[in-house]
């Protein structure tokens, strides 16, 4: 009796590994995961042409780029190159796309080194069992081999994708972001403010670019709110309200000072924002919204019900629910952005 519980707990154990360690990479804010191995540095792009600020005539002729980004399904080795030309010379929707398809791959190597080390962890434990295993342990053996080859299989496409590709380091990565986001191109504005563009497993390696993050954040993530992108209306509402959650606090929260008023009036935008009006009736994100400028509502004085007023009108709303809020964090974190994001135009012009 006691040795099946013995292999019974140690199966679960094994499913459940493999469920933590590969799913936590396609977290939404910044997964946890073990750390990648140091790229080839011959393979590693250079940062030199997007570590100084840009001449704003580049800027402007950048902005100005309509030409297609390579199609979403070509391997990354074989657009690399051109992505990293076009970037080099201004193209923020490169620059977005470049980070995104490496930011994918990083997260597809970790979660193949977590099956590697599951597949190894089961193996090691049937080797290592005194008796050959009964019926029921080798049924669920081969349940969880099972499992494990499907995920495999799940991962084809991105293996296909990223195979023989380059490697860029994590403060590569964080530059192509912020080089997209300074340019003013919206996606990638809520990606890098949200804190996204940082993951924990590497962020010892990234502290100059954190440093950075940490005096820009709020002015990119206020530029895009400005402008009535909902998902920044979202993150600078819930990062000056200062929501307690009680686990995770976003880099945004982390970086901003909380203010009641500042709060109150990105909440109230949204309570008028058609992405948020056209949800439907008991939609838990516009639940959130309306719960917290209730609360804010209620603890505000009069002196930040005005401040909150003032603020609100200086927000533009688009005309109809041109975006979405797509699944935020109860938290305010949000979800990381993808490759097709990045196929989203820059607007004639940011606040």
């Amino acid at each position: 009796m006691k040795h099946r519980i013995a292999w019974s707990v140690a199966i679960v154990a094994v499913a459940a590994g493999i469920g933590f360690l590969a799913g936590r990479g396609t977290s939404d804010a910044a997964p946890v995961d073990a750390s990648a191995a140091a790229p080839d540095t011959a393979q590693v792009a250079t940062a030199d042409a997007i570590k100084a600020p840009m001449p704003a005539g580049r800027l402007q002729a950048a902005a100005a780029m309509d030409a297609p980004l390579p199609d979403l399904d070509l391997p990354l080795l074989q657009i690399h190159d051109a992505l990293r030309a076009r970037a080099a010379s201004g193209d923020a929707r490169a620059a977005c796309r470049l980070a995104a398809e490496h930011e994918a791959c990083e997260r597809h190597r970790i979660q193949v080194q977590a099956m590697d080390a599951q597949d190894a962890q089961l193996e090691a434990w049937i080797a290592g069992q005194p008796q050959p295993l009964g019926p029921p342990a080798q049924q669920l053996v081969e349940q969880r081999r099972g499992q494990l080859t499907a995920m495999r299989t799940q991962h084809d496409a991105a293996r296909l994708r990223c195979e023989a590709a380059p490697v860029l380091s994590p403060g590569d990565r964080a530059r192509y972001w912020r080089q997209a986001a300074l340019a003013g191109h919206v996606p990638a504005m809520r990606h890098y403010a949200s804190g996204n563009a940082f993951r924990l497993h590497d962020l010892m390696d990234v502290l100059p670019a954190l440093q950075t993050y940490r005096r820009e954040a709020e002015r990119v993530a206020m530029r895009a709110a400005r402008g009535g992108d909902v998902a920044s209306l979202y993150l600078m509402a819930m990062a000056y309200a200062n929501v307690e959650t009680g686990h995770w606090r976003p880099f945004l929260a982390q970086s901003v000072t909380p203010d009641l008023a500042k709060a109150l009036a990105l909440f109230s935008v949204l309570l008028r924002h058609p992405a948020i009006t056209a949800l439907p009736d008991g939609h838990p994100v516009a639940a959130t919204v309306t719960r917290h400028h209730r609360e804010l509502q209620t603890a505000a004085t009069a002196e930040e019900t005005a401040q909150a007023a003032r603020e609100a009108a200086s927000i533009r709303l688009p005309d109809g629910a041109s975006n979405s809020l797509q699944a935020p964090r109860p938290d305010g974190g949000m979800p990381d952005i993808t490759t097709a994001d990045c196929n989203e135009a820059l607007p004639p012009q940011m606040p």
